[in-house]
């Protein structure tokens, strides 16, 4: 029998946004609870191309699938008239290891289950009066976080700023069409001081902003260091903040911005919080207006497995 291949266009025909969150929220908890079979994510670094890719893989206990997602990204893709991100999905039989089904997506479902992990991160340890959303970064995936976040919380001013202030300004107005506040941002200083909560959504190598410009009450949601190398907060905000939260705490150790304040010694690694514990309610993710919060989110294979249940659940013939 041949391989089954589902392409984009019937993904996106089937999905709907509070079906994803919801996944994505269940994926989590699941991680965190322990009934996640994942070895540590694959990735291949293309230097010379500006790109990587990241192969994630593994199964819900007792599930009778599994899947493997492969995800790449290359940066300057945009120079040539294509898009940074690509990826598919290969979900197999867990009982035979047959495959049973390939969903040619692009990279949509990675895209959208990181921007639905990055709008429940933000929402779990929020302050409860949000003066903006800050959003650093100026790519397809700072405009999913900027959308989903801004929707699912309910609000309409959104700052942006980006090492390029054209795209920071391009991403601002895009927004402000769709109908929200939005504006380009000078610097990070600035955004840090009118944005209490602020989600971070770049491939940066280094520190996007010293620890000094993030003003009490705020929380940072960094989505950037999925990979070795990668890093977008200062180290020492760890030591400021009250709560850490970590999609999978061993991968933001090893390739997270976690993982660079314990190795730098400024937090032991028993500081964070796996996410799902917040979302299935078993513990705060803020107890106080002033406390510093923060996310790190390294993505996950549990959000890859929710993505594939949630394509063959709509789609029964499959």
């Amino acid at each position: 029998m041949a391989l089954a291949v589902i392409p984009k266009d019937r993904i996106t025909a089937v999905l709907r946004e509070k079906d994803i969150l919801e996944a994505t929220r269940q994926a989590l908890i699941a991680q965190a609870e322990g009934h996640v079979k994942a070895p540590p994510p694959g990735q291949l670094m293309f230097e010379a191309a500006n790109g990587d890719c990241h192969i994630k893989y593994g199964a819900i206990q007792g599930a009778d699938t599994f899947a493997i997602k492969v995800a790449t990204g290359f940066y300057d893709n945009p120079g040539q008239g294509l898009p940074v991100t690509c990826g598919l999905i290969l979900v197999m039989d867990a009982r035979t290891g047959r495959p049973l089904l390939l969903l040619d997506d692009e990279g949509w479902l990675t895209n959208m289950r990181t921007a639905a992990a990055g709008a429940l991160a933000a929402h779990a340890a929020a302050p409860a009066q949000i003066s903006a959303l800050g959003i650093i970064g100026a790519g397809e995936q700072a405009y999913l976080q900027a959308r989903w976040t801004a929707r699912l919380m309910g609000i309409e001013n959104i700052h942006v700023w980006a090492r390029r202030p054209e795209q920071a300004g391009a991403l601002s107005q895009q927004l402000s069409q769709e109908g929200f506040q939005a504006k380009a941002s000078p610097n990070t200083a600035d955004l840090l001081q009118s944005c209490n909560l602020v989600i971070t959504c770049t491939p940066a190598k280094a520190p996007l902003f010293p620890a000094s410009e993030v003003r009490p009450g705020s929380h940072i949601v960094a989505m950037g260091a999925d990979s070795p190398g990668k890093q977008e907060l200062d180290p020492t905000l760890f030591a400021r903040a009250d709560t850490v939260l970590c999609d999978s705490l061993d991968q933001c150790l090893d390739h997270g911005d976690f993982g660079h304040a314990v190795r730098a010694g400024h937090v032991p690694e028993t500081k964070a919080t796996e996410l799902g514990h917040i979302l299935s309610r078993q513990t705060a993710g803020r107890t106080a207006p002033d406390q510093i919060t923060i996310a790190d989110l390294t993505g996950l294979a549990a959000q890859d497995i929710a993505m594939a249940d949630l394509v063959r659940a709509r789609l029964p013939d499959q």
